[in-house]
Parts: structure tokens; sequence; C-alpha cells
């Protein structure tokens, strides 16, 4: 089989899944213009014809799970043509044998159609790695605030019998399997499901000695969140949410309440609602705009900075945002200075996108800008002055009254969530009418700044013992 012949089975096999999970159809079909548009530009129907033709020539032998049964001579799939008013149609099905194995799936990875469709991969035996690397990657499922790493690690020997590589007499170039091996990861950018990370500097890893021959090579999966459309909450617009942005950096409104939904007790976005996930979206996004970074990981992450914008770019701002939130939830880093001022000056920014009039963001964010310099001012002021923030050994926040719910929501999540990064440990105790809690903190001057000024709203009072 050739890989255009794999590229047109797989297509087939995934178009049936996603129709028919059950597999209890006996028969499937798709235009002969899909398929061919599936499989990239430069292919032809006649190139397709002939892979259908062979492909209904095809039988294979497969034994079952428990290895009680053995099937011979199965053939692989059928398939015949229907025209009806000049639209050609592929009609297709399984034989019973492999309708069966595919019901149960034992073990199983779903192909991505973007990965082998796209004019197909760069090497022939790449989709044979692609394959190999994504069964890998079911070891376990995305999970929000986890490392979602997967490591594998393959010998030489190993891929080259994964993938068919040609050996003369029993050997194989490694130079050339090297090369191979990194124009496919290269390729693997297309695969939503993981990242694959890949440095042939560093993850080939050779033996001491002459010849320094390669002992194996290691793959770092980065699992991805799922996508957006498989996850609970439905693409709502609802005011405030999902704000008018220029065309290319326009985001799906209802990505913000998906985000909302996905991220749990387990994730650093625990207590966000819908419209603090977009401002943070739109402060990556002014960030990349502007070429300042705000942290380190503008020059670190994959989603910030130039990454971010070209990421906007092939994958479009929607995806882009998901992926990432996804990377700040596996490894916080511009959550840990999201402020007020900084989502003001974002949408502010925003604004400016689409020619927005709104005198009132403007105001507001000036009078915000304008307290922070103020505050900054004092806050320095005091700082040299012997703060008591320095030599307390509690400090007594108390706010305005609020119900059960929502002090866990904006006190409890944010001071349990947050990573206080200061060398002198304190208490903190939190009074809200009849809530009140205590916490063990060690802020810096600026993390405690942030914090007490994150309440000053609602603040009733601040005091050192």
């Amino acid at each position: 089989m050739t890989a255009l012949d794999q590229a047109t089975h797989e297509i087939m096999l995934s178009m049936a899944f996603e129709t028919d999970p059950s597999m209890m159809q006996e028969v499937y079909s798709i235009s002969l213009k899909a398929l061919v548009r599936y499989l990239g530009r430069d292919i032809r129907k006649e190139d397709v014809s002939r892979s259908i033709k062979k492909l209904r020539q095809i039988t294979v032998n497969f034994t079952s799970e428990d290895e009680r049964r053995r099937y011979e001579d199965v053939r692989l799939i059928d398939m015949w043509r229907e025209i009806e008013d000049d639209e050609l149609t592929v009609a297709y099905s399984f034989p019973f044998p492999i309708r069966q194995l595919m019901r149960r799936m034992p073990r199983y990875a779903h192909l991505e159609l973007a990965v082998l469709g796209d004019g197909l991969m760069s090497t022939k035996w790449g989709p044979a790695l692609y394959k190999h690397l994504l069964l890998a990657s079911k070891a376990r499922e995305w999970q929000p605030g986890w490392d979602n790493d997967i490591l594998v690690q393959m010998t030489a020997d190993e891929i080259v019998d994964a993938v068919g590589y040609p050996r003369i007499n029993g050997k194989f170039n490694s130079t050339k399997l090297v090369e191979f091996v990194t124009r496919t990861i290269a390729d693997l950018s297309k695969v939503w499901r993981f990242q694959t990370i890949f440095d042939a500097e560093k993850d080939i890893i050779r033996e001491t000695g002459r010849g320094r021959r390669i002992r194996y090579f290691n793959f770092r999966l980065r699992l991805n969140p799922p996508r957006p459309e498989y996850t609970r909450g439905g693409m709502i617009s609802e005011p405030g949410i999902g704000a008018k942005d220029a065309p290319e950096y326009q985001v799906a409104s209802g990505v913000w309440q998906k985000a909302y939904e996905l991220y749990d007790k387990r994730s650093s976005f625990f207590g966000w609602d819908a419209n603090a996930f977009r401002d943070l979206w739109l402060a990556a996004l002014q960030e990349a705009l502007s070429g300042e970074g705000l942290t380190d990981g503008y020059s670190t992450r994959h989603f910030r900075g130039a990454g971010l914008l070209n990421a906007i770019q092939q994958k479009g701002a929607t995806t882009a945002a998901w992926l990432f939130l996804g990377e700040e939830d596996r490894s916080p880093d511009l959550i840990t200075i999201k402020s007020r001022e900084l989502r003001l000056s974002a949408n502010v920014a925003r604004a400016d996108r689409v020619g927005s009039a709104s005198k009132r963001l403007r105001k507001v964010n000036n009078k915000a800008v304008a307290a922070a310099e103020r505050k900054a001012e004092e806050a320095k002021i005091a700082m040299d002055i012997d703060s008591p923030f320095l030599t307390c050994r509690k400090a007594v926040l108390t706010l305005g009254d609020m119900t059960g719910a929502r002090f866990e929501v904006e006190v409890e999540t944010p001071v349990y969530g947050r990573k206080w990064t200061g060398e002198r440990q304190f208490l903190l105790t939190v009074n809200a009418g009849s809530n009140s809690a205590t916490f063990r903190v060690n802020p810096t001057a600026d993390e405690w700044e942030q914090f007490v000024g994150g309440f000053d709203a609602m603040s009733e009072g601040l005091s050192y013992e």
C-alpha cells in the first residue's frame, strides 16, 4: 500500500466512526469530490480511483483479542460507485469480522484527517510514525491542572520496524533515519491531540565511543485540551462575553463559557468567570502585538509573543486562544500578574483595533492607570519607611458582607490558587460578614500589593499585628 492508499482507507474509516461510532450501519458513503479534497490539492481523481481499485483487492489476516479465533483472507473493505445526476459517490462497507473488531476496539486512537489529508505527509513512512505516537498518546487523557506530558522512548530499530523503513542487508542509514524523523515531527504540527516536542540535538541519545551509535529517540507528547466543540457548554453569545475584535483576532464567544465549564478545582483557573478568560486572552494578544513581554514566558512559551501570532495565522484565533489557555493551565505564568489595570488596557487595545469610540472604557482605564501609578509610588515610599508588611506576624483584611459561595470563589480560591514566592511567612485573616478564613502566606511586596489592591472596591480596612 502506498501512502495515498493508506490515507484513502483511513479517511473512509474515520468518516465511518464520525457518523456511526457503534459501527452498526452496513453501508457508508462519501462523494469522490470530497475524498479528493481531503487528500490534498495535488491529488487527482485518477489517483484516488487507482487507490480504490487496489483497496478492493486487499485481504487481511488477524486474530481475536482472546487469541482463540483467527480470521484469514478477509477483505479490508468493500467499495462500489454510485452515480446520481452526475454526482459520483463512493459507497463502502466493512466485512462482518472487521466490524466486530471495530465495535470493541480494545486499543485504538482516532486519526486526524487534517494530518493525513493536507497533501499527505512529506515522507511515505510519516503516517506510520504518526500512528505509533498517536496510539502512545492514549496512555492517558488530558486533565486540567496536570502536567499532561507523555514520554515515548524508541530505539532506532524500533522506529525502523514500526514504520517499515528500508534495510539493506539488515542495516539502515542512521543519518537518513534522523532526517526522516525530523521531517515527520515538523508534519505533526497539524495534530490537535498533542504537541510533539523533539530536538534532534537533545532528544537523540547516542552511545559513547567511536561511531556514537543511536541508542534511542525521546519524543515528548504534550496533550492539548479537547477541542472546545467537544466540551460542555453551548457556543453562546452573551452580552459582555466575547467582545468584538478585528476579524483576524476574533474568538468565538462561546469559547470563554467552554473554558469556564472545563477548568475545575484541579486548575489554577478554578473560579474564573467567562469574562476573565476573555481578558487574559486579550492581554496575551496585546503583549504579542506590542512586542513588550509582560513575563519571561513571552519568549519561552509556544503560545505567547511571536509563537501566538504564528498560531493565529496558521490555526485561527479561536484555536490559538484555546491552546493558549491550555498552556497557562499547565504552568501558570501570565495568570500570576492578572490585574484590573491589565484587563482594562487589554480591552482598550481591542477597542482601538475595531475603531470603537468607547469614551467610558478609556476614561476608566486612564483613572486605573493613574491610580496604579500613584499606589505604586505610595507603596515604594511606605516600604522605604519600614512598612508593617515587613515585620507583621498577622494581617487582617476586612471586607464587606458577602455570601458563602461568593466568599469561596472570590477569596478562598484566589488565595489557595496563588503561588506566593516571598521569603517571609505570616498569617492572613480575611473577614467578610459571617464568613472568615485564615491562611499562611509568603508574598513578595509586589504580590501583596496586587492581592490587597484586588479588594479595594470592597475593603473596609486592613490591619497588621
